[in-house]
């Protein structure tokens, strides 16, 4: 499968598209340097590189994200292995929890969270 990354235009409004899962995903957090969007199969990917982690959101509606498409997906966007990073597999649940609903249904949702290393 290929990993494609979806072009932003310079006025597009991540809130508007996910508003929800974004509040809660950068609430009370470090500003965002990069954000990208990617497309892996039919799961979707928000890419947030802060100053000093990396954030990955995968989303999809129509079923779970399996292992190794987790892995896949962290390995090709960044060049670690899953032993580097802290997925949350339990992440929709967690948003569901705090009385945050997605403005539109998923099957699964999961966060990662890489720690950049100090150069």
């Amino acid at each position: 499968m290929k990993l494609i990354e979806t072009p932003l235009n310079s006025n597009v409004n991540l809130e508007t598209l996910y508003p929800n899962l974004t509040k809660y995903f950068f609430d009370k957090r470090q500003a965002v340097k990069l954000l990208k969007l990617y497309a892996y199969d039919r799961t979707k990917i928000i890419y947030a590189d802060r100053f000093d982690t990396i954030d990955l959101l995968l989303l999809n509606r129509k079923r779970k994200i399996s292992h190794e498409e987790v892995d896949t997906i962290i390995h090709r966007l960044l060049k670690v292995d899953r032993e580097d990073v802290v997925v949350n597999v339990g992440y929709k649940k967690q948003i569901m929890e705090a009385g945050m609903r997605p403005k539109e249904s998923y099957k699964d949702i999961i966060a990662v969270e890489y720690k950049v290393p100090k150069e």
